[in-house]
């Protein structure tokens, strides 16, 4: 008995099968399942029952045969428990190894964020430098250069520039001020200039109004003259010509 529960271990040490193991069970009175305690009640009831019972005569073969079938159910029920306790254990290391992987990509993760904080500071610290080398090289063409007279030449060099600014921005406002102003004049000299011209343009056109009006009547008397005055001029050109003639 014990042998088979040790072998049933053993198994389960090398590696439980979970799909494949059916639920704990022990099959009492009526087919149902009935659990080590249980069957120790069931049994007491079994012993109280029989004791009120008039004493019959004991049958050896029988009991032998329930002692060994319930001593095969309880190692049963204990071979059951013993597996799922190896289950349980199972289970229980491989929700332990879950955690810690968890918690190793967390940690993956972190050291993965902390490593893009030091590339980035790195990536900073290559700027600064590269910036130093180049005021580096700057100084070095400085301190190389034959025409430079050092800072005070600078400071002064760079005050005339500051003052040549100021100059030009100065000049540069006046001619603004100076456009705009001739603008304005141009401005106002077109717009006097356009008055003039139709105030020039009214007149004429009053003055021509009143030349009309007033020469209605010598229009007519004119006409009348121009008139007779062709007729003339006709008869003296007729009579002129028939003079020639008669002369010739």
């Amino acid at each position: 008995m014990y042998s088979s529960d040790s072998s049933d271990l053993s198994l389960f040490a090398s590696g439980s099968q979970l799909l494949s193991e059916q639920p704990l069970s022990s099959t009492g009175a009526g087919g149902e399942d009935l659990s080590a305690s249980e069957l120790s009640l069931s049994d007491q009831t079994i012993t109280f029952s029989k004791s009120r019972d008039p004493p019959t005569p004991p049958q050896e073969g029988a009991i032998e045969d329930e002692d060994e079938d319930a001593e095969s159910k309880r190692a049963s029920d204990r071979t059951r428990e013993n597996k799922l306790q190896s289950d349980l254990f199972i289970l229980k290391k491989l929700n332990a190894s879950m955690t810690l992987f968890n918690e190793a990509l967390d940690n993956t993760g972190s050291a993965n964020e902390r490593i893009a904080r030091q590339l980035a500071q790195t990536d900073q610290l290559l700027n600064k430098y590269i910036k130093t080398l180049s005021r580096t090289e700057d100084f070095a063409r400085l301190i190389f250069d034959d025409e430079w007279h050092g800072a005070d030449a600078d400071e002064d060099i760079i005050m005339q520039e500051r003052r040549e600014a100021e100059e030009n921005a100065r000049r540069e406002a006046e001619e603004r001020a100076l456009a705009a102003r001739r603008e304005r004049e141009r401005s106002e000299r077109e717009t006097q200039a356009r008055y003039q011209q139709e105030e020039k343009e009214r007149l004429e056109r009053e003055r021509a109004e009143r030349l009309a009006a007033r020469g209605g009547i010598r229009g007519v008397r004119g006409t009348r003259a121009s008139m007779r005055g062709m007729r003339g001029a006709a008869t003296r050109a007729g009579s002129s010509s028939l003079c020639m003639i008669i002369n010739l």
